[in-house]
């Protein structure tokens, strides 16, 4: 009897059908981008901290053929409708459509020099999309090796990285930091991407074990609104910096918080984000050496401690965050659970025994429909690797 194909397969399947459909030729090849998940370091990316993503498992395929014109042809197999444009007509604000992402990376490897044909592509993707596991930065790095690829040419991984995050920042108007996309296209399989955010540096930390995953739970709440409560926390720790006389508040250590703290001139608002951004980078710091140790609860009890900080320092958890996070960290096969992402809505993550893992989606579900009248969109992942191709 024939094995019923994996979600990934079975994504690659679709797409291949569906451009076979809409063009009437099969696609030359596959490029493959995982999600992403930051297991712990939230808010520091903007303070030279360190951060801690993993690859899931969740993952966009965009399938390509080559053109003999400069024209370039966009579709979706989950949504209808063909998005066509000029290969040399790449001006960022020309549109507001999905395709900006993939304009940003063409007009980046323009930039350094790589000349890439027109293009026929679909798209596929399980990625869910507004739950804060970056599906732009996975259609960036798609695009990024599919282009590199039709120009006959390559660009180390981290390279590429940096400039999908400035196709980010000029064509979408989000600028990010280099998270999604350094995890995206450098994360290795069964490891996580300790990401020096300053020195833009990176270590791979082991997560391959067979009794312990990760179970994202996405709360379904959106956090666009909150922009402005993000702008006012980026803007209190600059104003700290600045009256602590560092380049940024990584350069403040544990041993010296509480003199920090203490400085005069110092605004509540301003002492809440030096409090969570210090202890937030040595928790990641410590998290990576439980994991390193195979000392899953003691990396648990991490995770919960930054959900504590991110909703009472930082204040941008929200209810039904902080209600997956306390349901999660009451259950025994839970090690620890914190939101992630930017907060204000979004997803949380779960350091789970794999076991455990069916029946905490179960717990957890029915309480959240218990209390907010639905229920929250869940999976296990394990840690997954990065962007890569295939060749047809």
């Amino acid at each position: 009897m024939a094995s019923t194909p994996s979600p990934a397969e079975d994504t690659r399947i679709r797409v291949r059908r569906q451009f076979e459909l809409l063009y009437a030729r099969p696609p030359a090849l596959l490029a493959i981008a995982p999600g992403r998940v930051n297991v712990i370091g939230e808010h520091v990316d903007y303070n030279g901290g360190w951060v801690l993503p993993a690859a899931i498992e969740r993952c966009l395929v965009l399938a390509v053929a080559p053109r003999t014109d400069h024209r370039v042809r966009l579709a979706s197999a989950d949504f209808g409708g063909v998005i066509e444009f000029s290969g040399e007509d790449l001006a960022p604000g020309s549109t507001r459509d999905w395709s900006r992402y993939v304009r940003g990376v063409l007009a980046g490897l323009a930039r350094a020099g790589h000349v890439v044909p027109g293009f026929d592509a679909c798209i596929a993707s399980t990625i869910p999309v507004g739950g804060g596991l970056s599906s732009s930065a996975a259609l960036e790095a798609a695009t990024g090796l599919a282009g590199l690829a039709l120009g006959g040419a390559g660009m180390e991984p981290f390279a590429l990285a940096k400039l999908c995050q400035r196709a980010e920042h000029d064509y979408a108007g989000v600028p990010c930091g280099i998270m999604d996309q350094a995890a995206v296209l450098c994360c290795e399989p069964g490891h996580l991407l300790l990401l020096d955010c300053a020195a833009e540096t990176f270590v791979q930390t082991p997560l391959a074990d067979d009794e312990w995953g990760l179970l994202i739970i996405n709360s379904g709440v959106s956090h666009e609104l909150a922009s402005g409560e993000y702008a006012q926390r980026r803007a209190a720790c600059e104003q700290a910096a600045r009256r602590l006389g560092v380049p940024s508040l990584r350069h403040v250590t544990p041993d010296s918080l509480g003199a920090a703290l203490g400085l005069p001139g110092m605004t509540d608002e301003m002492r809440r984000c030096v409090r969570h951004v210090v202890t937030e980078n040595d928790r990641t710091h410590q998290c990576v050496a439980a994991l390193k140790a195979g000392n899953f609860l003691t990396a648990g009890r991490h995770l919960n401690a930054s959900h504590a900080s991110l909703r009472d320092d930082y204040r941008v958890s929200c209810t039904e965050l902080d209600f997956i996070a306390d349901t999660a960290q009451r259950n025994s096969a839970v090690a620890g659970c914190r939101m992630t992402g930017g907060g204000f809505g979004g997803s949380c993550v779960a350091l789970v025994r794999k076991d455990g893992a069916a029946s905490l989606e179960r717990n957890i579900g029915d309480a959240f429909h218990a209390r907010f009248g639905r229920r929250p969109a869940s999976f296990v992942t394990s840690a997954a690797p990065g962007a890569r191709l295939i060749r047809l």
